[in-house]
């Protein structure tokens, strides 16, 4: 672009934000959006011009955002699947630029996910809505910087859009805006070591606009104690929808289950048969005022003539905050029998709830915060699960009779641990095998360890009279007890099944947070086998984890190392541990089967009560609950084949990343169920 062109384009940019000066709003945001916004099939299941008549709910929410409206903060709790990132937020955006332009600050969970609704369906939307000559091209300036129109900032008559990632903090205190709109604001750190309270430094962005600032938090909610979107919607008047009962005619809020009496509840009924399956037809809401049937097939005409109705005083009188549950949303998304059915999967009739499928159903499909509890794992119950075959055999027939398919794969992870001193080495590498079938049920298949090192706090007298005569192994290369050669044979041996059939390690993970550089020698200098760097994420509190959040990520220095969200993935396993058979015997996903005790292998010494190691706590800092954590109950007791049996689970999370990132076509972090029919 010449001197010439570039003083032609900020002439015309400078005319058409005088006009914008004296332009007045003629239309509320909704009635803008209607006349304005066309949603294509790429970017939404229902293609045309926008109708508020799909979502009733959304219509007064973004009318908030009208010049005329004495609104300042909204924020919203929802369910997942609303419709809100496209009847509120990207509208919005499109709003303000073209009938109400100021500064505005747009943020998601982090700034890829930001870019990607900037990509994907912003820029699709102002294009359609006939927009794009009001933003200032895309014009390379010096050092090759980019102005105008791009992913993370776009300048139009009036003002600009910055769009940024929750995470991106120590940002925000650069600009000054008049909007600001928050999506995901569940995903967002609660403070900032440097900044303080991360939603205080938001609204800081818009001090300077006073009154005339809008405001809006919009999230799915997770975990109560670190909830960052049910405080600020405790701040507000706590709207809810209501419809009226086509029975009594009475304005009700829409509730999943609502206490009506002694043990009784109206909201979603159902029935079961007797053999305990849903009688889909069953299905009704039951009024919580008079008690009449009202049907899933009533509930657009209901979404019409619903009304948002304050139950809260709010903190100040022009904090505004809304509710939104699954069960209002659009007919043609998840249904009343859709989440019938989930609800059963975490309550089953055997009485002992899924604690995860429930947390999960509570928040995206209720929008509800959930109570997270200290946990201590025991394994009593667990030890039931020890069945029939004999350490070091693949129970392929075993798992085919149990009616968990066939085994998919073996994984082998270890935990090195001792002392590497001059003169003074002594280590132990504790391992275990897991056979992975096709339901998600696993069955472990051998461990042990390699070397006999324990601290002197962990010894016995007797060991301890006997420690100079005890074996010493090295975690040096090339030299006399090496552990090295021996994992090595575990790694490419091969093993048994019950059938006869031989089975290999499809992958092995080595913890490589003690002695390093020698374990990232041995991964590398073995690269004929899969064999990946497994390390725990450095100082990392355990916030509020999304349903599809990672577990694992690679590292960006050395691609065969892996770090691993150890807390969430504990979280997993101890969740296992809880699970128990059906009525018809049938194993939940996740469920641990183990051999028979042999040769001092799944004893509840030596391998069982390292599962009781640990126990979950709130993490708390400043007297604020900020996350939870993993920690050994005492500084005596073992956890190594614990962290084995994290790191063996943190293997099939490694391996789904690697089949989603050599296949171009996957775009999605891989379930369980497609990545077995991926390798089948």
């Amino acid at each position: 672009m010449t001197e010439t062109d570039n003083i032609l384009e900020e002439t015309y940019f400078d005319i058409h934000e005088k006009i914008f000066q004296f332009k007045t709003v003629k239309q509320v945001p909704s009635h803008w959006v209607e006349d304005n916004i066309y949603l294509t099939s790429d970017m939404s299941r229902y293609q045309g011009p926008f109708d508020y008549g799909v979502s009733p709910y959304s219509r007064e929410i973004i009318d908030c955002l009208s010049p005329d409206s004495p609104v300042q903060m909204v924020s919203v709790m929802k369910c997942a699947q609303s419709g809100l990132t496209m009847g509120v937020i990207l509208p919005s955006l499109c709003y303000i630029i073209s009938e109400a332009p100021n500064n505005v600050l747009f943020m998601a969970g982090d700034k890829e996910l930001a870019k990607n609704s900037v990509r994907t369906r912003l820029d699709p939307m102002i294009q359609n809505a006939g927009m794009s000559h009001l933003l200032r091209p895309n014009v390379v300036r010096k050092k090759n910087q980019r102005t105008g129109n791009t992913d993370f900032s776009k300048e139009f008559a009036g003002g600009q859009l910055i769009v940024e990632g929750t995470q991106n903090a120590d940002k925000m205190r650069q600009f000054s805006v008049k909007y600001i709109f928050a999506d995901d604001w569940e995903a967002a750190p609660t403070k900032d070591k440097d900044e303080g309270s991360i939603r205080k430094l938001v609204e800081g962005r818009a001090t300077s606009f006073g009154n005339m600032a809008k405001i809006f938090y919009i999230s799915t909610p997770a975990v109560k104690q670190t909830s960052n979107i049910e405080p600020v919607y405790d701040l507000g008047d706590q709207r809810k929808w209501h419809w009226e009962c086509p029975n009594c005619e009475t304005y009700i809020p829409v509730e999943w289950r609502i206490e009506v009496g002694k043990n009784e509840f109206a909201g979603i009924k159902y029935k079961l048969f007797e053999d305990g399956k849903l009688d889909e037809t069953s299905v009704h809401y039951q009024c919580q005022k008079c008690g009449g049937k009202i049907m899933e097939t009533d509930k657009h005409k209901l979404n019409l003539n619903g009304q948002w109705i304050p139950t809260a005083t709010p903190a100040r009188p022009y904090y505004r905050s809304y509710y939104l549950n699954a069960l209002i949303i659009p007919p043609g998304f998840t249904s009343w029998i859709d989440l019938v059915y989930e609800w059963l999967e975490a309550n089953p009739s055997n009485g002992q709830k899924d604690i995860e499928k429930l947390k999960t159903f509570m928040n995206i499909r209720l929008g509800q915060t959930w109570m997270e509890t200290g946990e201590s794992p025991r394994v009593n119950e667990l030890m039931k699960n020890t069945r029939s075959y004999l350490p070091g055999v693949v129970p392929d027939i075993t798992c085919d009779e149990d009616g968990n398919g066939q085994i998919e794969l073996l994984t082998l992870a270890c935990d090195l641990n001792g002392i590497m001193e001059p003169g003074n080495e002594d280590v132990r590498m504790d391992w275990e095998v897991v056979a992975h079938t096709t339901s998600g049920v696993t069955y472990s298949v051998d461990q042990g360890s390699i070397g006999t090192f324990k601290r002197d706090r962990d010894k016995t007298r007797r060991e301890k009279e006997q420690d100079m005569s005890r074996e010493r192994w090295t975690a040096s290369h090339g030299m006399p007890n090496s552990i090295w050669p021996e994992l090595r044979f575990l790694m490419e041996k091969e093993w048994p099944g019950e059938s006869g059939e031989l089975k290999t390690i499809m992958i092995s993970g080595v913890d490589t947070g003690f002695c390093t550089n020698l374990c990232n020698d041995f991964i590398m200098n073995n690269d004929d086998l899969l064999i990946v760097g497994i390390k725990g994420q450095a100082e990392k509190d355990y916030r509020t984890m999304q349903k599809d959040s990672p577990r694992i990520r690679q590292s960006r220095q050395e691609n065969f190392l892996y770090i691993l969200e150890s807390n969430v993935l504990k979280d997993e396993i101890a969740s296992f541990m809880k699970l128990q058979k059906g009525n018809d015997d049938h194993m939940p996903f996740g469920f641990m089967n183990f051999p028979q005790p042999q040769d001092g292998k799944y004893t509840m010494a030596g391998y069982f009560s390292q599962f009781e190691s640990e126990h979950r706590i709130e993490d708390i800092k400043n007297d604020q609950v900020i996350g939870f954590k993993w920690e050994k109950r005492n500084s005596q007791v073992q956890n190594h084949f614990w962290d084995v049996k994290i790191y063996n689970h943190a293997l099939t999370y490694i391996l789904m990343d690697m089949f989603k990132k050599s296949d171009k076509n996957i775009k999605h972090n891989l379930t369980w169920t497609e990545f077995v029919e991926l390798i089948a």
